[in-house]
């Protein structure tokens, strides 16, 4: 089985029909399939959406955050109570098309713990780009974590990644980034419990509702950095 980890932080215009193609995919393929939506403490009715569509097809669970703490902590809630042999997570506005899970699976039946989806190797299509500003950032918080973190890694942020059930147990308990950095904190686990990682190119497409705040996240994500790096040099992750 095939487990699809959604977090989802104010997607209640979009949930609904995310939720239906992720079901018409996977029924499509004949595969056996769940998927944990995880409300981040949402305000809006993103909720009330995902108890709806899991009342109607118990393939779907709903599970929610008392409070919001962050796509990180989101993330590590779907992925605890996923039963799947395969793990994937993916942005509730499906930036990343579902198809390209194709291009995962081989990489991770042939052994891989670990498969990121990359924007920025040979082979990616970007159908609509960031705002020059947005991908400055994102350019400079790569080089930050590949110095910091996870030398040769593109790409770090993609909201699509794939994971065995092996190495979901060895990562996330050892997860406590809540929010941006989560992702660098998960390839710095993996690298440091010698999980095999590969990257895997995929199409992506820009969602102009973002929910990063230019002014205040890129700090916090600065300073996380730094935590995830002085937890490596000292073998935190290795115990």
């Amino acid at each position: 089985m095939i487990s699809v980890v959604v977090p989802a932080f104010n997607e209640a215009a979009v949930l609904e029909g995310t939720l239906t193609e992720i079901r018409r995919f996977f029924e499509a393929r004949g595969e056996a399939f769940e998927v944990l939506v995880v409300d981040d403490g949402s305000p809006d009715r993103t909720a009330e959406v995902a108890q709806a569509f899991a009342r109607r097809d118990p393939r779907v669970k709903a599970l929610r955050l008392p409070r919001n703490r962050g796509k990180g902590a989101a993330v590590r809630e779907g992925v605890a109570a996923a039963r799947g042999e395969f793990v994937f997570f993916l942005d509730a506005d499906l930036s990343t098309p579902l198809e390209e899970i194709d291009a995962f699976l081989p990489a991770l039946r042939d052994g891989a713990g670990l498969v990121l989806g990359s924007r920025r190797i040979p082979g990616a299509v970007l159908e609509r780009r960031q705002g020059r500003l947005r991908e400055t950032l994102g350019k400079a918080y790569t080089l930050l974590a590949r110095a910091l973190v996870a030398p040769g890694i593109r790409d770090f942020t993609c909201g699509f990644k794939g994971f065995s059930a092996a190495a979901c147990r060895e990562i996330f308990p050892r997860q406590t980034i809540d929010r941006w950095a989560f992702d660098a904190e998960i390839v710095a686990i993996a690298r440091a419990r010698g999980i095999a990682m590969r990257e895997v190119p995929v199409r992506w497409r820009n969602d102009p509702d973002t929910k990063v705040r230019l002014w205040l996240d890129p700090f916090r994500s600065f300073l996380e950095m730094l935590r995830i790096a002085a937890r490596r040099l000292t073998g935190r992750y290795r115990r």
